[in-house]
């Protein structure tokens, strides 16, 4: 579908959803109660769902206002007239949708966080690589880089995402580049130079996030990548992807574009615990409210130490997500064996 027709779709679901919700809430709220009281559900997490959504849609339209705002004051010249000094005002917005929604699914949802101090990420710009877990976590680094710092962060993302009005506006307008995850290999050779070009735009001191694994991981996922693995004769990502058991092996071609069009950033590999099983709609209505915070830590390498070649890189960012999966196990582990052993 083109650029048009998509946004077509997803802005008219947009506009009309807030509404709509709005309009028949005497319907839908009585209903979702029941559901909890029947599935004896009775911190009400179907309920609560239904209020979260009222609140994305209100903060889609807050973006989409402010974003067409900007955009105006830019054509007619009220605004500052060079591009970087433009690019703020959307990365303003960025940080403020990425901030507000993290705080009512807080108050909604129980959503928390246990973060690292952001003051602790490297003052330039830095290659952030992240777990990948769920949607909410696509988020989180406009939400400490953006939101809390006041810096820009560029990403390589999903193209599906697109489908979100704001993620779409905004996020063309910060350089993020959408990925296809079902091109044919020379949808993939393009997908590598487009990334390359992406890194080396990056504005000063901006964070250029991906996700190497490419999609969240579950066992299901992880057991295709092995046996993929297997029949393409990976014999190094076979072995790492027995060796873990949170996360999915690192796809290196995006991450290899970003530090060969970067060569002096430093690197920050980002993970997290707590997102887990909250990717499909039915997780997330068993684990809502959340009872844990969700856990965020983050380690920086100098670019020193990171190889130059591309098979030592690969080997390097390899062993960084293996030791990033026994962080993940040396937390939910412990958990893992209280709700067996109870």
């Amino acid at each position: 579908m083109s650029a048009m027709g998509r946004r077509t779709v997803s802005f008219t679901a947009v506009g009309l959803g807030l509404p709509l919700l709005v309009a028949t809430s005497v319907v839908w709220v009585p209903i979702t109660i029941m559901a909890d009281l029947v599935s004896r559900l009775f911190k009400f997490p179907t309920f609560r769902l239904g209020l979260f959504a009222v609140v994305y849609l209100a903060h889609e339209w807050a973006g989409i206002a402010a974003a067409g705002t900007v955009k105006v004051a830019h054509v007619l010249g009220r605004g500052p007239h060079d591009p970087v000094s433009r690019t703020h005002d959307y990365r303003r917005i960025q940080g403020w949708w990425a901030t507000s929604l993290f705080a009512w699914a807080g108050r909604l949802l129980g959503v928390r966080f246990d973060l690292s101090d952001p003051a602790t990420l490297p003052s330039d710009g830095f290659i952030l690589m992240s777990r990948h877990a769920s949607m909410i976590d696509a988020i989180l680094p406009a939400h400490i880089i953006a939101g809390q710092l006041g810096r820009f962060v560029h990403y390589v993302i999903k193209r599906e995402l697109l489908w979100d009005p704001n993620i779409d506006v905004i996020g063309s307008r910060l350089g993020n580049y959408f990925v296809a995850r079902d091109g044919d290999a020379d949808d993939e050779a393009q997908a590598i130079a487009s990334i390359a070009s992406f890194a080396r735009r990056a504005l000063p001191q901006s964070a250029l996030a991906i996700f190497p694994e490419g999609t969240y991981a579950t066992e299901a996922r992880r057991a295709r990548a092995r046996a993929s693995l297997e029949r393409n004769g990976d014999s190094a990502l076979a072995a790492l992807a027995d060796d873990l058991d949170y996360l999915l092996p690192p796809r290196p071609a995006g991450a290899l574009a970003m530090l060969n069009n970067q060569p002096t950033l430093d690197v920050v590999i980002f993970g997290h615990v707590g997102l887990e099983g909250v990717a499909e709609l039915s997780g997330l209505r068993r684990r809502l409210p959340l009872q844990a915070p969700v856990v965020v830590r983050w380690w920086t390498y100098d670019r020193a130490t990171v190889p130059v070649d591309d098979e030592a890189r690969i080997a390097w960012l390899n062993e960084r997500w293996r030791s990033l999966d026994d962080w993940v196990g040396s937390l939910r582990r412990p958990n893992e064996r209280e709700a067996n052993n109870g």
